[in-house]
């Protein structure tokens, strides 16, 4: 890490990037909440799995299932995380 890097990496930094952070991820369930957006990605993953061509299916296809997967339990792990942090902050 470089001397700039390092005078400039400050707590308060630290914590306007984190809050920075915070309303990112707000301002991303203020238009969907997790659990639309999970049902969203569910109902693609149920169309495709269930087409009548599921025997070409190919591995890729399947790595981007499981991908699919992983996003949806990271986005309702963000949404219970995110909701827990708004119910215990200030008013602003």
């Amino acid at each position: 890490m470089s001397t700039l890097e390092t005078l400039t990496i400050t707590p308060t930094a630290v914590n306007d990037a984190a809050s920075h952070q915070l309303e990112i991820v707000k301002y991303f369930f203020q238009k969907d909440s997790g659990s639309e957006i999970i049902e969203s990605l569910n109902t693609l993953i149920e169309a495709y799995l269930f087409t009548e061509n599921l025997s070409r299916v190919t591995p890729e296809m399947r790595e981007h299932i499981v991908n699919q997967l992983r996003v949806a339990t990271f986005i309702a792990k963000l949404d219970a995380s995110t909701s827990a942090v708004t119910k215990h902050s200030p008013p602003p």
